[in-house]
């Protein structure tokens, strides 16, 4: 009696193919995005563009959404790459829920609800960077290539201590605004700090943006070596 054995082989290649697909829109679909943030809540080019200038936010998070979604046909069977995989999609979709409010802040920037929205929306970028790390790790868990799960480690790590970093420093600036009796220049530097706030997220956020794109890229690279090299 014979028995049919699933070709794994014929099954993985296409699960590969789409994660490269996947970490290829990952790596374009950041700088994208932040791109496109800053345009839209700092000056009028998405008013000049209108109407598609009112879509160009959802679209760049789309992106980053989609992204993740390819990913999710790898190695469905591993509970762990899964449940990392499934967070960053999770705060990937608030993310685009949020991200039109960039533009409404923009055309009525006095109102305190939209304002809100956005810095809501930039705290939520900066979980999803630390959930793109930490499935990152998960993904180089998986893939031959020991080099890459030990840079993996080593950045996905770093980035999410200077990420987490971020919202603390903001949450303290924030609350230092409220006290009346702090030192001259404290009280200076936090006005200058909040005058600056958007320039400010984006140099914390900037590095880890570019480790985690350097992590992206590697892993395509690997997964495209491992194939090429599997075939000779």
């Amino acid at each position: 009696m014979t028995t049919d054995k699933p070709d794994t082989q014929k099954d993985l290649l296409p699960a590969l193919a789409r994660v490269v697909r996947g970490t290829s829109i990952l790596f374009w679909g950041l700088p994208i995005a932040m791109v496109i943030s800053v345009m839209a809540t700092l000056s009028n080019w998405t008013d000049a563009a209108w109407p598609m200038g009112m879509l160009m936010p959802p679209v760049a998070f789309g992106m980053l959404w989609y992204g993740l979604w390819l990913l999710g046909s790898f190695q469905p069977q591993e509970r762990v790459w899964q449940a990392a995989l499934g967070q960053a999609k999770i705060i990937g979709l608030f993310s685009l829920g949020l991200s039109p409010f960039l533009h409404w802040h923009h055309r009525v920037p006095d109102e305190l609800y939209f304002a809100y929205v956005v810095w809501l929306l930039a705290l939520g970028f900066v979980f999803y960077l630390m959930s793109l790390n930490k499935m990152l790790a998960r993904l180089a868990a998986m893939i031959p290539d020991e080099t890459l799960r030990v840079e993996s480690q080593l950045f996905s790590r770093m980035n999410r201590v200077l990420l987490a970093m971020t919202p603390i420093g903001f949450g303290v600036m924030y609350l230092f605004s409220f006290m009346d009796e702090l030192p001259e220049i404290l009280i200076h530097g936090v006005s200058m700090a909040a005058q600056f706030r958007p320039w400010l997220f984006m140099a914390f956020v900037l590095i880890p943006v570019s480790m985690t794109m350097s992590l992206l890229w590697k892993t395509k690279e690997s997964i495209l070596a491992s194939v090429f090299n599997s075939r000779q």
